[in-house]
């Protein structure tokens, strides 16, 4: 019984995950491809660009949400500017959806 519940739970989170092309990406283009789609040393375009880092290395650390420098920059607890640089912090909401895809493992799904 309580090996069926696993079960069900683990297939259950895939169900759900959040999906990058339709909820991650559109985050960036509203809020960052503004500077960061071909400047400012990262560019969050695309998916692999996102993976590729900039900068300042690799930005997002796959099933580590918190520890991610994105994450970090988008609630401005990391060294610098927080992000988005000169507009409104995006709202909690969104960055938990942001640090929750990470920590599903960052999946181009």
């Amino acid at each position: 019984m309580i090996r069926n519940i696993y079960i069900l739970l683990v297939l259950s989170s895939y169900l759900i995950a959040v999906d990058y092309e339709t909820e991650i990406q559109p985050i960036f283009n509203a809020n960052c491809i503004g500077c960061h789609g071909s400047s400012g040393g990262l560019s969050l375009s695309s998916y692999n660009s996102l993976m590729t880092g900039g900068n300042s290395g690799a930005v997002v650390t796959p099933g580590d949400g918190s520890g991610s420098l994105l994450v970090k920059k988008l609630r401005g607890t990391a060294l610098g500017s927080q992000m988005p640089k000169n507009q409104d912090p995006l709202d909690d909401t969104t960055i938990n959806l942001i640090e929750t895809w990470i920590n599903e493992g960052a999946l181009d799904n």
